[in-house]
């Protein structure tokens, strides 16, 4: 490690720090880029999430449209086969009431 200077300011109270411009420069360099890397980290984690929330919203109303689809289907059936069932009974009710 590099060496530390210490000198005491004009206040005496606290000391000031001495390291040569090339050891900050390092220092500064090596925390910036660990800073970019996490901020980059993050930023692909928020787009991914991002996408995975659009792709949920996008797969619920694909299966929504599918399920009400399917909805209308059954219930255009049942309406026909509804009415066949009551035709089919109001002709039997007459016939068996007479011997």
């Amino acid at each position: 490690m590099s060496q530390v200077m210490v000198s005491p300011t004009s206040e005496g109270s606290s000391p000031a720090f001495v390291s040569p411009a090339r050891v900050l420069a390092r220092s500064f360099r090596i925390s910036r880029d660990k800073w970019k890397q996490k901020y980059q980290e993050l930023k692909k984690t928020a787009k991914r999430r991002q996408v995975q929330a659009y792709d949920a919203c996008q797969q619920r109303d694909k299966w929504r449209k599918r399920a009400e689809a399917a909805e209308q289907e059954l219930a255009a059936l049942r309406t026909p086969a509804t009415s066949i069932r009551a035709a089919e009974s109001e002709k039997k009710s007459p016939g068996s009431q007479t011997p």
